[in-house]
């Protein structure tokens, strides 16, 4: 049973175009998200589930219905809350990762805090504590082509991490890594529930919807199914 939802959604939707040209992206649709909760989303390419993302991290507005994180309504607020938002309460970990190649790895990570107003030596101080937890010591003035694949993974997971926010999203994190890698990023994503925050995962691999409390499977737009997940990475 979920406790508190820090997401819920409401028949929510999104569709494009009008008329004859529109196309439903995702119907209306109802889910609620606990805090601490692991949610893995799956289903075919096209069925929603990036859009589903994008609505909860205010990259895009429903349609009709409503979306609220930590019991705000996402699609009711101006841009500017929401960059707020998104800075200091829900952290999103982009499938093409979005690394600011000219940035350092400590930079790419302290950026969320420095446009939030911290002082540029407090925000790197901190980038480098996470980039620390993350394994990441040492190279934390590397640029991100001077990084393995896996080492920026895990600076986009410090970048979504900074500043304690409470909810990541994950847009298949781990599509590019190999399977050991890719293991070592689910354990850290697994790692942030543990401590109290909530994930929500979007992926194609059931081994990685493994690491989750519960998986939702959407098609065609529509939830269809949803199941309790072994918690085989809790081992």
């Amino acid at each position: 049973m979920i406790q508190t939802p820090v997401v819920q959604l409401s028949g929510a939707s999104r569709s494009f175009g009008h008329g004859h040209t529109e196309v439903v992206a995702l119907h209306p649709t109802d889910l609620r998200v606990g805090g601490g909760e692991f949610l893995a989303i799956m289903g075919p390419s096209g069925s929603g589930k990036t859009t589903l993302l994008s609505l909860i991290g205010g990259l895009d507005r429903p349609t009709a219905g409503q979306v609220l994180v930590d019991g705000r309504d996402v699609g009711a607020m101006a841009a500017r809350e929401l960059a707020v938002l998104r800075r200091r309460t829900v952290g999103y970990v982009f499938q093409d990762l979005n690394l600011l190649p000219g940035l350092t790895a400590r930079e790419n990570v302290s950026l969320p805090l420095e446009l939030d107003g911290r002082p540029a030596r407090a925000a790197r101080a901190d980038a480098s504590a996470v980039l620390e937890v993350l394994g990441l010591a040492g190279l934390e003035d590397r640029f991100p082509d001077d990084l393995s694949g896996g080492e920026q993974q895990r600076v986009a997971i410090g970048r979504a991490m900074v500043g304690e926010r409470a909810i990541l999203l994950a847009d298949e994190p781990t599509g590019a890594l190999d399977s050991i890698t890719g293991e070592s990023v689910m354990r850290l994503l697994r790692r942030h529930c543990d401590d109290g925050g909530t994930v929500i995962l979007v992926t194609h691999d059931a081994a990685h919807a493994a690491w989750a409390d519960r998986v939702v499977f959407l098609r065609d737009g529509r939830i269809v199914d949803e199941t309790r997940a072994p918690r085989q990475g809790a081992a």
